[in-house]
This record gives C-alpha cells, sequence and structure tokens, in this order.
C-alpha cells in the first residue's frame, strides 16, 4: 500500500472534487431540517460551477487513492473583510471507503499550515454540534469553540392564516 499524500488541485480541477461535494450535500441536508431537501439532480444542477458562496480565493487540497481517483478534499475560502487576511475551511469529505485512514486529518493539517504560511488573522470551520468525528477532527487540528455569540437569522414563511 503506498502513503497517502496531500496535493493542491489547480483552478481549473472543480470537477475532480465534484462527486464528493455532491454526496456530502446529499448526506448533510438531512441534518437541517428547516432548509430545502434537495434531490441528487437539484444538487448537481446547483454544483455545475465553483459555488458562488466561496467568493475569495478558494484553495482546493485532495487526497487520491492507489488508481489516482480523489477520496478526500478540503475546500478552503480566503479573503480579506478589511480587518486582516481570515480563512474557512468551507467543505471537508472523505469517501465512506476511505475513513478511518488519516485522509481528513492530513487534509485539515494542511489547511492549518496554509492559515499559518498567509498569516491568516482568523480561521474558522463550521459543524454541527452532533458531529462528532468532526468536531474530533477540528478540535485536534487546533480549532476551539467560539468565544463569540453567533446569532442567526432565518427567514419565516408567511403563514397561511394572515
Amino acid at each position: 500500500m503506498r502513503t497517502l499524500d496531500v496535493e493542491r488541485l489547480a483552478a481549473g480541477d472543480y470537477g475532480l472534487v465534484k462527486p464528493l461535494l455532491i454526496e456530502l450535500h446529499l448526506t448533510e441536508q438531512v441534518h437541517y431540517e428547516d432548509h430545502p431537501q434537495l434531490a441528487r439532480e437539484e444538487i448537481e444542477r446547483h454544483l455545475t460551477q465553483v459555488p458562488s458562496s466561496f467568493l475569495g480565493e478558494n484553495v482546493i487540497y485532495a487526497v487520491r487513492d492507489e488508481g489516482g481517483q480523489v477520496v478526500g478534499f478540503c475546500w478552503i475560502v480566503l479573503y480579506d473583510p478589511g480587518t486582516g487576511l481570515e480563512g474557512e475551511v468551507a467543505e471537508v469529505y472523505v469517501a465512506e471507503g476511505h475513513r478511518g485512514r488519516g485522509v481528513g486529518e492530513m487534509l485539515v493539517r494542511q489547511a492549518v499550515r496554509l492559515f499559518a504560511e498567509r498569516r491568516v488573522t482568523l480561521g474558522y470551520v463550521w459543524t454541527r454540534p452532533d458531529n462528532e468525528a468532526a468536531v474530533k477532527l477540528y478540535s485536534s487540528a487546533g480549532f476551539e469553540p467560539n468565544r463569540q455569540l453567533v446569532m442567526t437569522w432565518y427567514p419565516i414563511e408567511p403563514s397561511l392564516n394572515s
């Protein structure tokens, strides 16, 4: 068995991670009942190109299996809101058959390394509190619970009685 390596994908290599990104969206959306549950075809259509919500410098790290297939990726977005360079680990996903082999750890360590190299002033990642594997992964890389109160706003659907 060969050693797995992390590589930085080129800007035009979005298609290499798109299948895994689709799987990530399919498996995660069920945890957010307030959000619309999309069919695979709708997710595929939405992800035909780099998601517009990933504004900034997009950096994608990937790990390939012995056959050259991408089996895990870490998508990072770097941007400066005017207070210094910030970095978000926007997506991390490892294909089901490759979990437990250290792929996620390799990818998140590379993200933190990039943050350090680029002198990021704030780095963050979002995950569900009940996603124990993700919380453990991010904690082991030095991420900690937010020290700020984060409040969200969701649109309220109009009442049928109004």
